[in-house]
């Protein structure tokens, strides 16, 4: 080869390299790969100034635990048409173009935002603070070990460290303002009870009261509302308590879930008791399950929710009799506990839904906290797949009102499509 020809091979190298530089330049630009994050501060911790393979460590971290507990990715490429596996590449590019903490926490809000599970987050300052809270008031409340398994994801030094939080409980308010609002909206006939959250703690104990006098005083009317719109979860005590003071006779519930083959080891602390594996599921019930149950998921554990009326009134003379008609007002913000009001309501046969569908994924286990390794930051994901009644996965179909209207809310009860439906409607 002439010393022309080997210029010319280099010069057709150099430009084809220069081409693949820009395209890659330009295909890295877009904005999908880029996130703007605000100071640390805004978020609630500490810039750490973390290396881009730290992060990039803590993102293979977390896609491992993931893919080998979290149920709900067929359901996300069904509904959404992501397939969040498959978008490795594209979530570690995201995080290698950021420069901040701040930036990968946005960059990880907006990876696992694409799971669209309201289970799934990576925690800010005040989340942490608020989670670090009802852990500790779930111990002191119940003297056991619920949610013993947050432990480590919580008062890790290191963790408590980069949300900049020493532990002082007193400076952390769960609530913003009452959780409950009593009204009556129609003398003698139609009376309205809002729950904004499925309180714990002080706040269910003192609303139990609230409730059972409220209940007392409206036990004649025709028909009982209970808006729980808007209500994004909580505690289940809290809604398993209203149906306590308001059902005429035990009621009944069984449902499955099913579990992927992680937290087995019999000293993981999210490791789900009394589990059982799949191949010993009644033939004719599996038949009715999505295919991927079948393939996908290992064990699966039944639930049975039962709530007697007759173990509340101790005294003869504070029995409640309402006879009327309960209406439970839902849209899609209704998720997790309020989720399990929802169905449990539906499925009991103790109110008759209105509204939209619901957000679902109604769980009984715990919800996993853990946090990333190098960056540690604390991480909730969601690892129970629950079924409904009719075999459709909840977080897929959620439950669905037996009177489907705009779900609105109206200050002007006149003017709220869900209340009215209520009021027009004359069915037992």
């Amino acid at each position: 080869m002439t010393s022309r020809q080997i210029k010319r091979l280099i010069s057709r190298i150099l430009i084809v390299v220069a081409i693949i530089i820009a395209v890659e330049r330009l295909y890295n630009s877009k904005s999908e790969f880029h996130v703007k994050a605000e100071d640390a501060s805004y978020y609630g911790f500490v810039e750490a100034k973390l290396e881009t393979r730290l992060k990039i460590k803590d993102f293979e971290y977390l896609y491992n635990v993931l893919e080998e507990n979290y149920p709900f990715f067929e359901v996300n490429k069904r509904q959404y048409g992501i397939d969040w596996l498959g978008n490795k590449r594209k979530y570690k590019r995201l995080i290698r173009n950021t420069k901040t903490d701040a930036e990968f926490y946005e960059a990880m809000e907006k990876i696992l935002g694409d799971l669209h599970n309201g289970h799934v987050n990576i925690l800010n300052g005040e989340e942490f603070k608020q989670l670090y809270k009802s852990y500790y008031m779930s111990l002191s409340q119940y003297d056991d070990s619920r949610h013993l398994a947050w432990y480590d994801a919580l008062s890790s030094p290191y963790v408590m460290y980069r949300y900049q939080f020493d532990g002082d409980l007193d400076s952390i308010k769960l609530y913003d303002e009452s959780v409950l609002e009593t009204k009556i909206l129609i003398e003698d006939e139609l009376a309205y009870m809002k729950v904004k959250q499925m309180a714990s703690g002080k706040v269910a104990e003192e609303d139990f009261y609230k409730i059972k006098s409220f209940i007392k005083e409206v036990e004649d009317y025709e028909k009982l509302i209970i808006d729980i719109r808007g209500n994004g979860g909580g505690s289940n005590d809290y809604w398993q308590n209203i149906i306590k003071l308001l059902a005429n006779k035990p009621l009944r519930v069984e449902y499955y879930s099913f579990f992927k083959s992680g937290h087995r080891d019999s000293l993981n602390p999210f490791r789900v008791e009394n589990v059982t594996t799949i191949k010993n599921l009644d033939e004719k019930t599996l038949e009715k399950l999505p295919e991927e149950i079948k393939t996908n998921f290992a064990f699966y554990k039944t639930y049975p929710i039962y709530i007697n009326p007759w173990t509340v009134n101790h005294n003869p003379s504070d029995f409640i009799n309402f006879k009327g008609k309960i209406y439970l007002l839902v849209d899609k913000d209704v998720f997790s506990a309020s989720e399990s009001f929802a169905s449990f309501a539906k499925d009991s046969g103790f109110a008759t839904l209105v509204g939209e569908p619901t957000g679902g994924n109604r769980v009984f286990e715990d919800i996993p906290i853990m946090f990333l390794p190098k960056s540690k930051f604390a991480i909730r994901y969601s690892r129970e797949l629950g079924i409904n009644q009719d075999g459709t996965i909840n977080m897929e179909t959620k439950t669905i009102p037996h009177i489907l209207v705009d779900p609105t809310p109206n200050e002007d009860f006149n003017k709220d499509e869900c209340i009215q439906a209520v009021i027009r409607d004359g069915g037992n």
